[in-house]
């Protein structure tokens, strides 16, 4: 392992799918998010940029072009939901929509987690945490039918019996002393800012219509917590994560089939203690079969630290594909890691324009000179603003229309300023 882990926290995940239209149309409509951004960066590949944190432009991107019959290898995109009757609303939701198939439920001790495939058939997780923890992975059958009281008191019963059982604050408590003795551990907050509400038929930020307030049937109450991967090599992907991006193992071993994924070999991994999985590796992936991650993006908190992963990642015979560029947005560099999964290391700028759009990161300029020039080419844009308004405009927006994520879920990540 690096003696000094790269300062980095998630920030989001990407994927390539058969139809990003049909995606756009799900996540927005169902699952309550908005378009922060859309173009086509090469022929044949639409890309659409969805949020709904608005310090975030995106949460989740899909870009089209993956060939027909190419199974996905993600494992899940995992989501928060704050209790039991919201878990039993969303499934009533995904189970009147066309194309989403293996609806299972599962109880993994530390949470009750509803999984469906999305129509391009990407696995979605929604979980309600417990309050406890125990060693994963760990399940059993879940009934949503039955009584909130009996699946509380079935799942008391269940974890109190297994080795290793303690309550979260406990294991939450040991895992920050873990992750501050191996300095893994790196702020995740981000400060709020005060939401600028927009007028009635004033600009969007978005580029999707999000309404101008909340629908009869509310949006789904969630917050994106996590994401998955299938992988060739298990333990080769678990030493590359935790030796050059810092993470921590947090439980792994042999789980159960649930619902149309059959029993696998587990690995958890997190950065955070108040996650006991930021990311999930999964064994299964046939080696032919490409990625379907188009980006997991980490942020950083300085150019200098960009620059130190830079060196990271040229020294690392385990990471292809490097390369180097400016969003406008954001100076990022991309690499893949040892499965093919793009990995984007990425520092926010001050500015905001429209994505999709890069220029080469020349990173013999000193960092005066990078952002001077990456902020004078910001300005030509017609589309222009600061990033703190970009952010304070989609914040009212999303307020306004239903469409904020369930903030207290991930209160941990907003700071109040």
């Amino acid at each position: 392992m690096n003696e000094i882990p790269p300062k980095l926290v998630f920030s989001h995940f990407g994927m390539y799918c058969q139809d990003a239209a049909q995606l756009e149309d799900f996540y927005t409509r169902v699952l309550g998010f908005a378009v922060s951004d859309q173009g086509e960066p090469r022929p044949g590949m639409p890309m659409c940029f969805m949020t709904r944190r608005p310090f975030e432009h995106h949460q989740l991107v899909v870009a089209g072009g993956r060939e027909d019959g190419i199974p996905t290898t993600i494992n899940q995109i995992g989501f928060l939901s704050p209790d039991l009757g919201e878990l039993r609303r969303i499934k009533a939701l995904v189970e009147g929509e066309d194309g989403v198939t293996g609806i299972a439920a599962a109880d993994h001790g530390a949470a009750w987690t509803l999984y469906f495939r999305d129509p391009n058939g990407n696995r979605v997780s929604v979980s309600v945490e417990t309050g406890w923890f125990v060693p994963m992975p760990a399940c059993w059958p879940l009934d949503l039918a039955d009584a909130d009281a009996d699946i509380i008191a079935l799942n008391d019963q269940r974890c109190r019996a297994l080795p290793g059982f303690m309550t979260r604050s406990e294991w939450r408590d040991k895992t920050d002393k873990e992750l501050h003795a191996s300095g893994g551990l790196a702020s995740q907050a981000t400060p709020v800012i005060e939401p600028i509400l927009p007028k009635n038929g004033g600009d969007s930020v978005f580029r999707s219509e999000v309404g101008t307030a909340p629908p009869a049937n509310p949006f789904p109450q969630i917050a994106m917590h996590q994401v998955g991967m299938d992988v060739t090599d298990i333990g080769a992907m678990e030493r590359f994560y935790e030796d050059t991006l810092g993470y921590v193992v947090t439980g792994k071993g042999e789980m159960d089939a649930i619902g149309d994924v059959p029993q696998s070999d587990y690995v958890y991994l997190t950065r955070d203690p108040e996650q006991i999985a930021q990311i999930i590796l999964r064994s299964g992936r046939d080696q032919a079969v490409p990625s379907s991650v188009n980006q997991i993006t980490f942020r950083v908190s300085s150019l200098d630290e960009l620059r130190r992963f830079r060196d990271i990642a040229t020294n690392d015979q385990r990471i292809t594909n490097f390369r180097s560029v400016h969003h406008g947005n954001s100076f990022s560099l991309y690499c893949d890691d040892p499965e093919g999964n793009s990995l984007e290391i990425s520092f926010e700028s001050q500015w905001y324009i429209p994505a999709p759009i890069a220029w080469p990161l020349d990173f013999e300029m000193s960092n005066e000179d990078l952002m001077a020039s990456v902020e004078a080419t910001c300005r030509e844009n017609g589309e222009f603003m600061m990033r703190e308004t970009w952010k304070s405009q989609a914040r009212g927006e999303l307020i306004r229309s239903g469409r904020l994520e369930a903030e207290e879920l991930v209160s941990h990540l907003y700071e109040k300023t």
